[in-house]
């Protein structure tokens, strides 16, 4: 057979994943392709003996793909993880060194913004996860980090995989979960466990005191729906009030004060200024008449 290399950029990511999981099943590894792939155009193939969607700009005989076994073997990480990671980083504008990416029934790639779509090939990549390098030799060649290890992962990208878990179904429910809600339920002597939050239903306190999930989200879509009925009467009474006062205009003093309400009010504590006010408004034009007829 003739001889063949990986291109160094899939050389890094190969190492990478068996750095991050030393104890990784390598059964369904690959890179070269075989027979079957052989008789057919595919990233397997190299690139100088065999058919290959597209030539590079050097005379090597490369393979541009590479095969990675879906079990990991290690806590809290499977290829799903993986696969995220590597495709934010892409989509971001983090990365540019793959063109697609292919596992269980899903493919995404650089031709359509890394958007998932079906994958409807022969192999539905459930074994494990299919990477095809670019054939372009800035990209072929470049062994920088890809963003599996921890001490690799910046600040920025982990924010980037953060927001993109927090917008996906999964993440919306466990944020909601998280925040509305803690149920570490009683000790083994039955008392509360510190930092639950309090059931308040005093009927379900009895069978659980503390907030479990589906309670708290039920519990958080009523008051929603209340406090937007709330609003929608508050608004309401506010607009009669406002109509109201439009179509009933404040009468001017002298309609609200009269001859007697004038005189009773001299009685009841007001200063000479404001009884003289009030008597003015009473009496209107003929203020000045009854004045002259008083000083006399």
């Amino acid at each position: 057979m003739v001889k063949w290399t990986l291109v160094p950029c899939l050389v890094t990511l190969r190492n990478e994943f068996n750095r991050l999981a030393p104890n990784r099943d390598k059964a369904s590894d690959g890179s070269v392709g075989d027979t079957s792939h052989a008789a057919n155009s595919s990233d397997h193939n190299p690139d100088e003996t065999g058919r290959t969607p597209q030539d590079d700009g050097d005379r090597r005989n490369e393979v541009h793909a590479i095969d990675v076994d879906d079990h990991l073997h290690k806590a809290g990480w499977d290829m799903e993880r993986c696969v995220e990671i590597i495709v934010a980083r892409h989509r971001e504008g983090n990365d540019d060194r793959l063109q697609n990416i292919i596992y269980n029934r899903r493919i995404w790639s650089r031709s359509w913004g890394w958007t998932a779509r079906p994958y409807t090939g022969t192999s539905p990549h459930t074994e494990h996860a299919h990477f095809s390098a670019r054939y372009t030799t800035a990209q072929e060649s470049d062994t920088s980090p890809w963003g599996l290890l921890e001490e690799d992962v910046t600040k920025t990208e982990f924010n980037a995989w953060m927001t993109e878990w927090a917008r996906s179904p999964v993440g919306r429910e466990a944020l909601a979960v998280a925040v509305l809600a803690w149920d570490p339920g009683v000790d083994a002597s039955g008392h509360v466990r510190p930092g639950g939050v309090p059931n308040p239903d005093p009927v379900g306190f009895k069978n659980n005191p503390t907030f479990g999930p589906n309670y708290a989200l039920h519990r958080a879509v009523v008051a929603a729906t209340l406090g937007y009925e709330i609003r929608e009467r508050v608004d309401n009474v506010q607009a009669a009030v406002d109509a109201l006062v439009k179509s009933h205009s404040a009468a001017p003093v002298g309609a609200q004060v009269n001859p007697q309400t004038a005189l009773d009010a001299i009685g009841n504590g007001l200063s000479n200024q404001e009884a003289a006010a009030a008597l003015r408004a009473a009496l209107g034009d003929r203020a000045a008449e009854v004045g002259r007829l008083l000083a006399g």
